[in-house]
């Protein structure tokens, strides 16, 4: 079980405060429909509250591992799909059975999909929202698109000096880019999970941005990636106040717009009422 949690650990696109504060800006941005739609789907539960359920999944069902990113090449200009986004085990490309694909651009897709489709059992369409929160919020974090080492968790740094980083349970382990920008960075500015949430609507209100155009997985992806290279740093470089200066606005760049696009695309999925009790 230990196993499984580490390598699990190495996938997680923000860490949990990061989730839940994308969580909580997609809910003050939802229409009255929406709204009441994840309510009826989540019951007590919020946005955040089930934002990191993603993460906690893998134990036990780690083939779901792939859906939480996408390897596009340093050097590509464009992802493509039949060389970034890998095929089902078993399913031959082209084939009839080969309309889903394992990354999360096309996880993205499908679970929105799921989300909207108001024929499916209630349960179905609520675990396709919790997958949804968590992969919007993943494709934002520039290192769950760019093929370098893993996404980045190749690449061994030291944070702020030290070359030891600790899972949240406790676990030390040797620190990687991939994990400085999952939690180091964010942690790093020590703020409450609503000191935050303020600080990025202040952003979202002075950048004007709106809940109205959410764009596609496959843009987003392309953003990140490119956020991703400019942010790569050599081997065994210290991840140092300079660097959590020059990054930490690109961080909450990503944070506020993972969360006004989830909220959109759960405005355009959830636009009727849920049904009556």
């Amino acid at each position: 079980m230990l196993l499984v949690s580490m390598a699990a650990a190495t996938i997680h696109g923000w860490g949990g405060q990061g989730h839940r504060v994308v969580g909580r800006i997609a809910a003050n941005h939802l229409s009255s429909s929406a709204r009441r739609n994840v309510r009826w789907l989540l019951g007590d539960e919020s946005l955040a509250d089930v934002s990191n359920w993603a993460d906690a999944y893998l134990i036990g069902n780690y083939q779901t591992s792939y859906w939480h990113y996408v390897n596009i090449p340093a050097d590509a200009a464009a992802y493509d799909r039949d060389r970034d986004c890998q095929r089902q085990p078993g399913i031959a490309a082209g084939s009839r059975l080969d309309v889903w694909r394992d990354c999360i651009v096309d996880r993205i897709i499908y679970n929105e999909a799921r989300v909207a489709d108001s024929k499916l059992d209630r349960a179905d369409r609520a675990i396709a929202l919790k997958f949804l929160v968590h992969f919007v919020g993943d494709l934002h974090q520039p290192f769950h698109a760019l093929g370098v080492e893993r996404g980045g968790n190749g690449i061994l740094v030291s944070v702020f000096g030290s070359p030891t980083c600790t899972y949240t349970e406790g676990t030390p382990y040797p620190c990687n880019l991939h994990g400085v920008w999952d939690t180091a960075l964010i942690a790093h500015r020590q703020r409450t999970d609503q000191q935050l949430l303020a600080e990025l609507e202040q952003l979202i209100k002075a950048r004007g941005w709106t809940a109205t155009n959410a764009g596609t997985p496959t843009e987003w992806a392309m953003q990140s990636h490119a956020l991703g290279k400019a942010a790569l740093v050599a081997p065994k470089a210290d991840i140092d106040e300079a660097y959590y200066q020059k990054q930490i606005p690109i961080i909450d760049e990503r944070l506020a717009l993972a969360g006004l696009r989830l909220s959109a695309l759960l405005n355009r999925s959830l636009p009727s009422p849920p049904p009556a009790p």
